[in-house]
């Protein structure tokens, strides 16, 4: 819910928005996005770029990845939280968490942090201007949601969303050779956010079967190998299609 201090507006019509998000795909398709939106945007792919940007100057709206490569959205939500308390005079600052994850106890966590809300991905154009108009005063026209990614961007965001889930898929592929569970699981979620970016429902289920099977705890190798290998073979189909 909104608090008594008032957020900031750089310019009437033209909010400051930042985007926080490791994912090279989410931020091209959000930047586009806001920016028809009327918005100034700027991004950043982590935690510890995120608190020197809100320290250098106010934003009228934040919308803040929960799992960064760095620092946990929840544990920035904490901080800027702890430094509006230090400065007074400082504007309030809207934290909105967004995130491939939407069960109840993870919106409960978020909320806990200090964060205003929490958005699943993908990130739907009705429920942004939802938020302008609630944070920022900004209202926009509107135009409804567009189809599919490919309407709304073209080939350039599928060819980047090809391009940086190959690397990350080879990255996720050498973690798994080191035993890095915790760097795979990273890349995992990163990977799924982009790719319900871009509507690829089937590399989604089988992110989610890489996430479950690392959740599982145990020594269950051979399957993420397996699902790794069927991942590739995803991609590469999908590479062949374009």
């Amino acid at each position: 819910m909104p608090h008594q201090r008032e957020s900031a507006v750089t310019r009437q019509n033209e909010p400051g928005v930042l985007l926080v998000d490791d994912s090279v795909t989410i931020r091209y398709a959000m930047q586009n996005r806001l920016q028809r939106l009327g918005c100034q945007v700027d991004c950043v792919a982590d935690g510890s770029s995120a608190l020197a940007a809100i320290r250098a100057r106010p934003y009228g709206l934040v919308l803040l990845d929960c799992f960064l490569p760095d620092i946990p959205g929840q544990e920035v939500a904490r901080q800027v939280r702890r430094l509006e308390q230090e400065q007074r005079q400082r504007p309030y600052t809207p934290l909105i968490g967004i995130s491939a994850e939407a069960d109840a106890q993870h919106v409960q966590r978020c909320l806990d942090s200090g964060m205003d809300g929490m958005l699943a991905k993908p990130l739907q154009t009705q429920a942004i201007r939802r938020l302008l108009a609630l944070w920022c005063d900004h209202d926009t026209e509107d135009e409804g949601e567009v189809a599919t990614p490919e309407q709304e961007y073209g080939q350039d965001l599928d060819r980047l969303f090809l391009q940086t889930t190959r690397h990350d898929l080879a990255a996720l592929e050498q973690a798994s050779l080191q035993g890095d569970r915790a760097r795979m699981a990273q890349l995992a979620h990163r990977m799924k956010g982009a790719a319900l970016t871009m509507g690829r429902l089937e590399l989604v289920a089988l992110l989610d079967c890489v996430e479950e099977a690392l959740r599982a705890d145990a020594d269950g190798q051979q399957a993420i190998s397996l699902l790794l290998q069927s991942l590739g073979s995803a991609l590469q189909a999908r590479s062949l299609q374009t």
